[in-house]
């Protein structure tokens, strides 16, 4: 593979700042993605195996070093198997320095004489190999600011769906916060099964929201002449690069992959603004609680004492905030952004707000790939 020219390197780097990183041409993930998580990396595994439950700071310093030790010889191996110096910085990262990471954080518990911390250790290091992997791939993080940023330049849509969509959630979940069912259920939710009924409407949301959104994806890479690949490109490093001219460009076919890449770009708009609304509400409801559901009110309501964290005297009233409030307040929340993640890509008003602009954006990303890949390809040159 030819290396990318000063344009297509930036280019590339476009793609990357609007969490489009599969539109590069050779993007995997040996080179491209965990070569880019090493500083990330580098941190997660002196978190990860430091043994806390060590009885001295030697020994803990003891079971660092041999940690540290097994990390440098992956980090040679891999790098002798891809014929370079043993120490030279990697410029892939393959199975045998990411099973030394994973190896690496689980040998000072280990050595500590504690087996099942090592275990802990080395699934949480595979858990953060996953979630680094799905985060640095995808561009997660370079495209919510891109999508934070755009959605500010959107104040007036936002403020207008809020005041559409709000209105109802306020009147519908303000009786939900006196119903004493929902007080009961909530006092005995705890732990994994309160986490999973929230997790529950975040999931639901993002499988109904990603539905409805599918389709606007479809044929978004194709282009009827090159006319309109270059007004789409416009204002992007591609767009000193000129095509054929004549004809009808031949489309590059978006892989599953891409596809995921690119609905979850379409997804970001809503998915933010639903987060807003359920933080939003979450803090409303629980100060809502907090100044009108006091503890004699939650006794009756439970059917036993609160677990109350916080007392206020106001006057002859005493306000008290409860782990109780807080739980009420957490499911409320989840089903808050719930609501406006499906009332978002169902209201025709919002949609040609947000979801129209996510398609133009899309579809300027498409056009640029197609010009950059044809330029990878030689099929293209720069403009004179």
């Amino acid at each position: 593979m030819t290396k990318p020219t000063s344009t297509q390197q930036a280019i590339e780097r476009w793609f990357r700042q609007r969490g489009l990183p599969l539109f590069i041409d050779g993007y995997d993930a040996r080179t491209q993605v965990w070569t880019r998580a090493l500083p990330f990396l580098a941190v997660a595994f002196v978190a990860l195996a430091l043994p806390l439950s060590a009885d001295t700071v030697a020994a803990a310093a003891k079971a660092l070093a041999i940690s540290a030790a097994v990390v440098l010889a992956g980090w040679a191996a891999g790098n002798l198997i891809d014929r370079r110096a043993p120490f030279a910085r990697p410029t892939s990262v393959g199975f045998v320095e990411l099973g030394a990471f994973v190896v690496g954080v689980g040998l000072p518990h280990g050595v500590d004489g504690d087996a099942e911390g090592a275990v802990y250790a080395a699934v949480s290091a595979g858990v953060v190999l996953a979630v680094t992997y799905v985060v640095v791939s995808y561009g997660v993080i370079p495209l919510l600011i891109w999508v934070v940023r755009r959605l500010t330049r959107s104040l007036p849509q936002v403020r207008n769906a809020a005041v559409r969509a709000l209105p109802m959630l306020l009147i519908f979940i303000a009786l939900l916060l006196y119903t004493t069912e929902i007080w009961q259920a909530m006092a005995t939710l705890r732990g994994v099964p309160f986490v999973t009924t929230l997790v529950l409407f975040a999931v639901v949301a993002l499988v109904f929201v990603s539905g409805r959104l599918r389709a606007d994806s479809t044929g978004v890479e194709q282009f009827d002449s090159w006319p309109a690949v270059h007004e789409a490109a416009a204002g992007t490093p591609a767009c000193t690069l000129a095509g054929d001219g004549d004809g009808t460009p031949t489309p590059h076919q978006l892989t599953q992959r891409q596809r995921r890449n690119v609905l979850l770009l379409l997804m970001s708009s809503q998915v933010i603004m639903a987060l807003t609304v359920a933080v939003t509400m979450g803090v409303f409801y629980l100060l809502l609680g907090f100044l009108t559901i006091d503890e004699p009110l939650v006794t009756a309501w439970i059917g036993g004492a609160p677990r109350v964290w916080l007392h206020l005297g106001i006057g002859d009233r005493q306000l008290i905030l409860s782990e109780e409030h807080v739980r009420v307040a957490g499911f409320l929340a989840s089903f808050s952004g719930f609501y406006f993640a499906v009332y978002s890509v169902t209201d025709p008003t919002i949609r040609e707000g947000l979801n129209d602009d996510s398609t133009s954006q899309l579809r300027t990303a498409c056009a640029a790939r197609q010009l950059y890949l044809d330029a990878r390809q030689g099929a293209t040159a720069p403009q004179a």
